[in-house]
């Protein structure tokens, strides 16, 4: 029921809110709108109505809402993801693109794989710490694609995490109680730590730029996004005219939304493999015809259509970004005699979109066959070259698509299959034999959402236990080394177009909310 001021916020729960969103969805249609505290909110639950909206008239849907407890992220540069339809977000947006585009060229795809075999190892052998584990390589992956160095990857991720807190409305109460973002900075713990957070993060992002460019001109720096941009600035280069800060940013964003998006589906795959055990046999059983007893690789993917198929499928049955992202509307419009406010929120709901029964039957079983068999209405083919995640609905619509799903689609290719040639993943088994419960549904409540913790052995497979050991020593080989010239470099503030903030009662600052109350997702990651 909609109460004064503050709407159906009661009826919202703090954590798995996308269930009741879906719950509304299945009540309403696949178009309803909700008043929260003042704003109206517009939930979309249906692909083809997110399409019509903001695909196809994404000239007023591609703008983004302001977020209560970063006030600034439509405005700033510092947000990528986050922006407004402006000019910065075009410009960084163009850049982004273009470091992509100009990097896919180099052998990138080898800091995927390098991180994908000390992962393997590092299951394998220590299976309860698995989050560890898959955070650690998604932050060290994204860390060498952006600045050439996995160096980085810790202070990554604890400002990652911090970001995300910041954004969620389960991470910082202003964001649902918006008038708590009016407090001024004193009065507010929420924008003292936001503050310390993004000092630490500019701090982070300067650094690192200042030693790839150390790197270019000494001894070398290895490819990176970073190291392109700097490789075009020459008067009459590619990017002479872009700013070092905003390529600082940009890169930095780009790392950023990896880091947080891509250890989610990682773990899911987990969790599907103890809950339909037949999967994890299929992929086997493909993986030892197409590779023949080694571990597969990015250049087998035409030939191994399961993987591919896992990958798309895990995505769908337990989506990272359940709710989307939201959009905002720049003018009043009507779609099909319904009225959408100017400013609206607009979220598509990715949960309810990948439960169409029709697009989708049985969509609560974890079935990648509905992607590789031409009785299902999501079959394409060639199976050389379907499934893949080009279009996906998970990666948003229309102006706002993701740009990085080729990374995201290496990085599950090769983890996920990997996992499978490596290891089989099994129940844990108590003492008297019986199975320990694994979980079905149980998600953290933040905006990126993971699954909860839960328990699993592994058997390493037969044969594979010393090639996965040598590929552990040679994937972490030259982390001191990288670790030593990235603490080594001097950190050269202000030597940038815009002055790096970071002074270190700040970043206390930052540490001692860390390690408090106020960071109350830091044991979910």
């Amino acid at each position: 029921m909609n109460l004064p001021f503050i709407g159906r916020v009661h009826d919202v729960p703090a954590e798995g809110s996308w269930l009741k969103f879906h719950e509304w969805s299945q009540k309403y249609g696949p178009i309803y709108a909700m008043d929260m505290f003042g704003s109206t909110h517009i939930w979309i639950s249906s692909e083809s109505v997110a399409t019509d909206l903001l695909a196809r008239r994404s000239t007023i849907y591609s703008d983004r809402p302001v977020i209560p407890n970063l006030p600034d992220n439509r405005y700033s540069g510092n947000y990528l993801a986050l922006a407004g339809r402006n000019d910065t977000w075009k410009r960084q947006r163009k850049l982004a693109h273009g470091l992509m585009s100009a990097s896919a060229a180099q052998d990138l795809h080898a800091y995927p794989t390098r991180e994908r075999d000390r992962l393997l190892w590092l299951v394998a052998t220590q299976p309860a710490e698995y989050r560890e584990w898959i955070e650690q390589f998604t932050s060290r992956t994204v860390a060498r694609l952006s600045w050439g160095s996995a160096a980085p990857a810790d202070t990554l991720r604890v400002t990652t995490q911090g970001l995300l807190e910041t954004i969620s409305p389960a991470g910082a109460l202003p964001n649902v109680v918006s008038f708590l973002a009016d407090l001024p900075r004193w009065a507010s713990p929420w924008k003292r730590r936001e503050a310390a957070r993004h000092a630490v993060e500019e701090k982070l992002f300067t650094r690192c730029v200042a030693s790839v460019r150390e790197g270019m001109e000494g001894s070398g720096a290895r490819p990176s996004f970073v190291q392109t941009f700097l490789s075009d600035r020459s008067p009459g280069g590619k990017y002479a005219d872009v700013e070092v800060w905003d390529a600082m940013y940009t890169v930095g964003q780009m790392a950023i939304a990896g880091a947080l998006t891509i250890g989610s589906p990682i773990q899911s795959f987990l969790l599907a493999m103890l809950h339909f055990p037949e999967w994890q046999r299929k992929l086997q059983e493909e993986i030892e015809t197409v590779c023949e007893g080694r571990c597969p690789q990015w250049s087998d993917r035409e030939r191994l259509p399961t993987v591919r198929a896992v990958v798309k499928e895990v995505l769908r049955w337990r989506p990272p970004v359940p709710t989307g992202i939201p959009h905002a509307v720049e003018k009043d419009d009507v779609y099909e005699g319904y009225f959408i406010p100017k400013g609206a929120t607009i979220h598509a709901l990715e949960w309810s979109i990948t439960r169409d029964p029709v697009t989708y039957p049985d969509p609560e079983i974890f079935n990648p066959a509905r992607w590789l068999e031409e009785s299902y209405p999501t079959y394409k083919a060639p199976l050389t070259t379907y499934p893949n995640l080009a279009n996906y609905s998970q990666f948003g619509f229309g102006r706002r698509t993701c740009q990085g799903v080729s990374i995201v689609e290496q990085d599950l290719f090769l983890t996920m299959g990997g996992l499978a040639w490596a290891m089989d993943i099994i129940p844990k088994r108590r003492p008297d034999g019986s199975a320990v419960p694994v979980h079905w549904n149980d998600f953290t409540p933040l905006l990126i959402a993971k699954p909860a913790a839960f328990e699993f052995d592994v058997i390493i497979r037969k044969g594979r236990e010393s090639l996965l050991r040598q590929m552990h020593e040679e994937a972490a080989s030259g982390d001191d080394v990288e670790k030593q010239a990235f603490n080594g470099q001097a950190t050269k503030e202000g030597m940038f177009t815009k002055e790096a903030s970071g002074p270190s009662e700040v970043e206390g600052q930052y540490h001692d909310f860390e390690k408090g109350d106020a960071h109350m997702q830091r044991t979910q990651c």
